[in-house]
């Protein structure tokens, strides 16, 4: 799972995507032991950036029937649709989360490096606006991040 992980955020780094790590892998990456099935990022609306994740995706056969418009914010009115790889590895791209976008969390991003990797991750604050309260795992993940983040203050 690691291991995808860095394969998905290489290839991204390397073809100069602009992205956010969220979800599961974000939270784990903050701290907490948790079990994830997929990568999940969140991308601001914008068809050249989405031209250079599809070409990074390149190596999932299944990124290649992305249509780079879908990255525009025409074509996300009236609702956001958010795009689901599944290829041996299932990504997950998202254009919202919980109502908050790649620009209005951008103040809660760091970076961490990993296997030589700068992964652009979400903080626990970020995390604790990204979850909703209505997905059993989010509520989880919020009361640990919860915990995680009054540990780190005591």
């Amino acid at each position: 799972m690691q291991n995808d992980l860095i394969e998905v955020c290489r290839a991204l780094q390397a073809h100069g995507v602009r992205y956010i790590l969220v979800g599961g892998h974000a939270v784990r990456l903050n701290g907490i032991v948790r079990a994830t099935e997929d990568v999940g990022i969140l991308v601001p609306f914008d068809t050249a950036n989405g031209v250079r994740l599809i070409e990074g995706l390149g190596f999932l056969e299944s990124a290649r029937d992305i249509d780079p418009a879908w990255f525009s914010q025409e074509a996300n009115q009236p609702d956001v649709e958010n795009i689901r790889v599944a290829d041996r590895i299932v990504v997950d791209i998202l254009f919202a989360v919980n109502g908050e976008t790649y620009d209005s969390l951008q103040p809660h991003v760091r970076i961490l490096e990993v296997e030589s990797v700068a992964i652009p991750v979400l903080d626990i604050d970020g995390l604790l606006k990204a979850k909703t309260d209505y997905r059993e795992k989010d509520v989880l993940d919020k009361a640990m991040l919860r915990r995680l983040k009054s540990a780190r203050q005591d």
